[in-house]
């Protein structure tokens, strides 16, 4: 809700009395805090499109003032106490030396209205025009004469260029009383413009808004204030209200309601609209010089009037507002793991309604059939939802009467279910150039099962008004940190129904340029006990998330309440991957009367952070732990430092540390935490693990726990090995801590290369339990000179046994004298390791064993030393 601004004026002197109060009271870090607040309402305050302009010019005198304080402030605590109490150095009369005056950073409240109005003032540019928000300004005032766009006319599209497209205001003054005219969705008529979800949105707005729109003519739609005409209660204003010789729409864009402007031909002079609807409302739309018809969308009969010209003028307003009408409005949007040429979202029914629009891919595996038919069925048959149907590049009709265009999208019409089975009926809007209008037979019903194999997206836009409650959230990626590309928030929840419950959140992309297409976004949403509380065994198992990063503008996550969760914290993680900066986004959620929904705005972040960088190379990409080189996945020692009591004793509080690891978008990634001591770990262990991400994820992987002081290992892995890139794992934690990287097995060393050998029928003598030990594969190390030395055994993969590995004296024959061992028989997939181990100068056996005899298998020897010249050859 937005604040009065007698309440911020009220706010922002407040807090500059405040800071002046607590720097007389030599309380620095508090006034610091309470200036640079003021400073920012002031600056917010002379910004705002309602202070007059001398209000405005003493917003920013105070918001200065304030400023200066704070820099004085700053200067002060900057300075030693020696030079400080010099009579040169002094920073003002009013500040006295005061010894260890250390300033806390300011955090920012991104909740705050002034932080909030800046996101959205940052979105009123799209493609180079000014939007403003609907409610802050009103535009030029009426003058001589028509108004004229200084924005020019939208920029044409290749097909209307190609026929020399005509800019041409309609004549059709009008005399006497209009009638309304009855709009039917079949009425609409798309000619070559490529914006078919305009004509979607259009087509389902007159079929689940009849009773608003379909018989209400244009001058209804004027703003009331300047008609004198008595408005009817229900008569709507969603689209544009007419003033000054011009038409003003009302779009949702950016995270507001936006005004778009277009010129209408207006007589002079005249101010407002009488019940005879003497306004000419023809606006200049483009034309085919030759055929003499309008080039854009248009209804039947082909001969407009004034109450049947407003989807013309509707399209005109959206082109102008998506660039012109060459907009690819059916351009592929490519979804990160799903068809890459999949059709937008209904991104127009959302600009222009303000519905809520959802994306249901009918190829992807979670598609649920039953349960979507339940959804569109219901939605549809209560007014609720609006769907479309959008075609692929290739698309295959079951029915040779149904003529289907590659990426292209029909609007439903009606959906039935009776004896016979369920059905829906669609609307192609195309005109076939060879065919007139009226001859085309464009309501096309098709059963519900063939549509399902004819189409590949379900294009569903919601009602907002079934939500009971709404929250919205407007922040800004990369604002002040390149690297910052990721934003948490958290939302309590109290829940009083009886059955479960569904949460919407939707994540809107702000687009200062609609042509753009390599800005990727994605939504993560989970209930935060899930965070915490992961099972070992689930944490442990390959799992990979196909987690969507679209390039469309919306991303919808619809997640349940289990009917047990009475409250509880939702943790939303909106991500974005992209070259550009300063990106805004805005956060809407959606709950019915029985769950209350509230922004935690008191999260506190931990006081110590450390962010560190590298690169998944393919020397360290590992994969996931049931690959064999999972322990060459990049380490960390993390070491949580435990405070002391007065007794100097372990005080047995834990530490809460949050672990956000981020990479590519096309990368999925896991992030776990182990108990080792902080040594390098090999495969992960049920009873060690400690914490993890779950699921691999694509472009980030975040875990909370509530940890132990001591020493434990954080890894960092993608889900397989062939995936490359670099990334950077932040940590914050409430107690001190130290984090450093776990150096390689080997590393420092020399040597590394794998020495292959397998175990045959002749060779595979068992462990030394059994006489044939000896008969094993047998290795001869040559060490020149002292030396330190690591050496791994691994089978081949899709082997598996129970391994050991020893160094033995070259003049041995018993299995006594060993030098080193790997220890007992392990079947780790990492295989066994002979940790580090001093040789002497001189020759040693190394002998791989299975623990059975008669194994047969291939394996590998990887061998570290600390000299160079050590040779190893296998004898027999």
């Amino acid at each position: 809700m937005q604040r009065s601004e007698a309440s911020e004026i009220a706010d922002a002197e407040a807090n500059y009395t405040k800071a002046t109060r607590a720097e007389l009271s030599r309380r620095f870090n508090e006034a610091f805090k309470h200036y640079i607040k003021a400073a920012e309402l002031f600056l917010h305050l002379s910004r705002s499109s309602k202070s007059t302009e001398k209000d405005k010019a003493k917003w920013k005198s105070n918001a200065q003032k304030a400023l200066d304080r704070a820099e004085k402030i700053k200067a002060f605590t900057e300075k030693s106490p020696r030079s400080v109490g010099s009579s040169t150095e002094r920073v003002s009369s009013e500040l006295d030396p005061t010894p260890d005056v250390r300033l806390a950073p300011v955090a920012i409240n991104h909740f705050a209205s002034h932080e909030q109005y800046y996101v959205l003032n940052k979105g009123k540019l799209v493609n180079g025009l000014n939007l403003p928000l609907w409610d802050e300004s009103t535009g030029e005032a009426p003058g001589e004469g028509l108004f004229v766009d200084p924005d020019g006319q939208p920029a044409l599209s290749p097909e209307q260029k190609a026929v020399s497209a005509v800019w041409k205001r309609l004549d059709i003054q009008p005399t006497g009383k209009i009638e309304p005219a009855r709009i039917l969705p079949q009425d609409i008529l798309q000619h070559v413009v490529t914006d078919c979800f305009c004509i979607y949105c259009t087509h389902t707005q007159l079929l689940t808004l009849s009773w608003q729109i379909a018989e209400t003519p244009l001058h209804h739609y004027c703003d009331a204030e300047n008609s004198s005409e008595p408005q009817a209660a229900n008569t709507p204003k969603w689209f544009w209200v007419e003033k000054y010789g011009r038409l003003d729409f009302k779009f949702l864009f950016n995270g507001a309601w936006r005004r778009v402007s277009i010129p209408i031909c207006h007589p002079r002079n005249e101010k407002t609209l009488n019940s005879s609807f003497k306004v000419v409302i023809d606006d200049q739309l483009p034309y085919d010089p030759q055929k003499g018809t309008l080039m854009c969308m248009s209804t039947l009969p082909s001969v407009p009037s004034p109450s049947t010209l407003w989807p013309s003028l509707l399209e005109k307003a959206y082109m102008k507002l998506m660039g012109g009408y060459d907009f690819p409005g059916s351009e592929p949007h490519s979804p990160h793991h799903a068809h890459p040429w999949i059709l937008a979202d209904p991104i127009d029914a959302s600009a222009i309604a303000g519905w809520i629009p959802e994306h249901v891919e009918i190829r992807r595996s979670t598609f649920e059939r039953e349960r979507t038919w339940e959804r569109v069925s219901s939605g549809f048959s209560s007014g609720r939802c609006m769907l479309t149907l959008g075609t692929g590049p290739n698309p295959e009709s079951l029915d040779e009467k149904i003529r289907l265009l590659p990426s292209h999208s029909y609007a439903v019409t009606d959906i039935s279910e009776r004896e016979e089975g369920r059905t829906i009926t669609i609307l192609d809007s195309w005109v076939c150039p060879e065919t007139e209008p009226e001859d085309q037979s464009r309501m096309l019903t098709i059963p519900w099962a063939d549509a399902l194999n004819m189409f590949d997206g379900i294009y569903l836009s919601w009602d907002p008004e079934m939500w009971k409650h709404c929250l919205t959230f407007h922040g800004m990626w990369k604002r002040n940190d390149p690297a910052d590309v990721s934003k948490q928030l958290f939302l309590t929840f109290t829940n009083g129904s009886s059955t479960d419950e569904e949460v919407w959140v939707l994540l809107t992309r702000h687009t200062p340029d609609t042509r753009r297409t390599q800005d990727f976004i994605a939504l993560r949403v989970q209930v935060e006990d899930e965070m915490h509380a992961m099972p070992a065994s689930l944490a442990r198992q390959p799992l990979c998330n196909k987690e969507t990063y679209t390039n469309s503008t919306h991303v919808l996550v619809r997640t349940r309440l289990c009917s047990m969760e009475r409250a509880g914290i939702l943790s939303i993680l909106g991500s974005y991957d992209g070259d550009a900066s300063e990106v805004g986004f805005t956060l809407s959620v959606y709950s019915s009367e029985h769950v209350d929904t509230q922004w935690n705005e008191t999260v506190v972040t931990p006081p110590y952070t450390t962010k560190v960088s590298g690169t998944i190379t393919r020397k360290t990409a590992g994969g996931n732990c049931t690959h064999r080189s999972f322990m060459a996945n990049p380490q960390y020692h993390l070491r949580i430092l435990s405070p002391k009591n007065i007794l100097g004793t372990s005080s047995g509080v834990k530490a809460r540390t949050k672990f956000t690891l981020q990479t590519s978008k096309d990368t999925p990634v896991n992030v776990a935490v182990v108990w080792s001591q902080g040594k390098r770990i090999a495969d992960l262990s049920e009873q060690d693990l400690v914490a993890s991400s779950g699921a691999y994820t694509y472009g980030s992987a975040r875990v909370s726990k509530d940890i132990t002081p001591g020493d434990s290992t954080v890894v960092v892995s993608a889900f397989n090995p062939q995936y490359l890139g670099p990334f950077t794992l932040k940590v914050e934690c409430s107690l001190p801590f130290d984090l450093t990287p776990i150096p390689q097995e080997g590393a420092g060393m020399y040597g590394g290369e794998p020495i292959r050998g397998s175990w045959e029928k002749h060779n595979a003598g068992g462990s030394p339990s059994f006489p044939s030990y000896f008969n094993n594969p047998k290795f001869e190390l040559d060490v020149p000179a002292l030396s330190e030395c690591i050496i791994r055994l691994q089978l081949a993969q899709g082997s598996t046994a129970r391994l050991n590995v020893t160094i033995y004296p070259a003049a041995s024959s018993t299995t006594t004298s060993h030098i080193a061992t790997s220890g007992a028989y392990d079947d780790s997939l990492a295989g066994v390791v002979i940790p580090r181990t001093m040789l002497r100068p001189g020759k040693y056996w190394v002998v791989p064993s299975t623990y059975k005899p008669g194994v047969e298998a291939e394996f590998s020897l990887i061998c570290y030393f600390s000299v160079k010249d050590v040779k190893i050859v296998e004898r027999s």
